[in-house]
């Protein structure tokens, strides 16, 4: 296992994900949005990103073997995937992804 792994190693109880969010500022990294192009963009806000993280519950939640997270948030076909970076003030959306459904992950124990 690399140093700087996405793999998820331990699953988070969504509300309890929810509460790591409380009280800090949410920001989106510039690079979230390197993965789409131009015209969709325009249709992607970091509004939309940033009140979706602090008004949903999310379906799934990962602690991911990198110190980040993963939430996985119901969209009207499928699942918007975002990755968080939860720092003591602050939290930032380092990016997302919209995948069809949520993803059968096995932890190691």
């Amino acid at each position: 296992m690399g140093l700087f792994t996405t793999k998820p190693i331990e699953e988070r109880e969504p509300h309890e994900f929810r509460d790591l969010l409380k009280n800090k500022e949410i920001e989106v990294s510039p690079h979230a949005f390197d993965h789409i192009n131009s015209e969709q963009r325009k249709v992607f806000k970091e509004e939309e990103l940033i009140l979706l993280a602090q008004r949903e519950t999310p379906r799934k939640a990962y602690l991911q073997a990198n110190g980040r997270y993963s939430a996985y948030y119901r969209k009207e076909e499928g699942y918007r995937k975002l990755i968080f970076d939860i720092k003591t003030q602050k939290t930032i959306i380092v990016t997302f992804i919209d995948v069809p459904e949520l993803p059968k992950i096995s932890l190691e124990k």
